[in-house]
């Protein structure tokens, strides 16, 4: 019996994008799939625009279910999905995004020949004029621990659509609320959880860098200042606890909020009193996303304050 794959699509202002999404699922080859498209109050048309293009497809009628929520933003859409999930696999997708219509064929088969709790794929970038292949580097996949801490240090991809993932990983999480680096603490947690985790050298899904409403394209002292918070609020989750999802990556979230902190939202420190005191006690960190000459600027501001 083919397992079943619960596919979630969050929906927000995506009107424009939803159709060209919702048929490249709708066309999937692999049977056994449910898709739950969570409509975060979207204030466009783009739950009418699903149904039209679901309309078109009375054969899969049956396995879609559109849920409805208060505007939570992203991280708790999907949440809301996995709930109501009952697949043995899940794959998020992105409503400005879209697949190959063998990919959820390709990744039950890959999954299953490999008894892999993860498998990581593939994905094109795609922009106005181009595509671009990319690929997650091979030589952290297979150690999850490695595989975390280069989420934090730009040597992985921390998106949860480009990963195929077995459900249990993804159950109980801790959820941000800021829509920024949102992937990423779903990520921390769930690889944390994985006994096996594989890579599949194909593209199978289509990224679309073109959507200027999505949350990539807010100011960027307004992205890192919510990038922070979901980096404190996900320690804070945990601390305490002698082993936990974000055990050995402390160094980094303390480093990337106080430096935010220092150089763009001063009230960081005031939202976490911890974090001062923290961020006086790091060493420096070569080849880390805050430079080290940003490292010893921030350090010598400690000092003094």
């Amino acid at each position: 019996m083919q397992p079943l794959v619960s596919v979630i699509v969050p929906v927000y202002g995506v009107e424009a994008y939803i159709s060209r999404c919702a048929r490249s699922l709708f066309a999937q080859t692999y049977p056994e799939v449910e898709f739950l498209f969570v409509d975060d109050s979207s204030p466009d048309r783009s739950v009418a625009v699903l149904k039209e293009v679901l309309s078109e497809y009375p054969a899969v009628a049956q396995r879609v279910q559109i849920l409805s929520k208060p505007n939570e933003g992203q991280s708790l859409a999907r949440k809301t999905g996995l709930e109501a999930a009952r697949g043995e696999y899940v794959l998020m997708v992105d409503s400005d995004d879209w697949l190959e219509t063998c990919a959820i064929e390709k990744l039950v088969a890959y999954a299953q020949a490999t008894q892999a709790d993860v498998v990581v794929f593939d994905f094109w970038k795609e922009y106005a004029r181009r595509s671009k292949l990319d690929s997650e580097k091979a030589s952290s996949i297979a150690d999850t621990g490695l595989f975390r801490r280069r989420l934090y240090n730009d040597g992985a991809y921390g998106y949860v659509w480009n990963k195929f993932w077995r459900r249990g990983l993804c159950e109980g999480l801790f959820y941000p609320v800021y829509s920024m680096h949102e992937d990423l603490v779903f990520c921390t947690q769930a690889l944390y959880r994985a006994r096996k985790v594989v890579q599949l050298k194909e593209g199978l899904y289509h990224y679309d860098r073109t959507n200027r409403g999505s949350a990539t394209r807010v100011k960027k002292a307004v992205r890192r200042s919510r990038s922070a918070r979901n980096m404190m609020d996900f320690y804070c989750a945990f601390a305490g606890q002698a082993d936990s999802p974000v055990t050995g990556l402390e160094n980094e979230l303390f480093l990337h909020a106080a430096w935010v902190g220092y150089s763009m939202d001063r009230s960081l420190f005031t939202d976490y009193p911890f974090l001062k005191e923290k961020a006086r006690k790091l060493p420096l960190m070569p080849r880390r996303r805050v430079l080290l000459i940003q490292q010893l600027i921030l350090k010598l501001w400690l000092c003094l304050r």
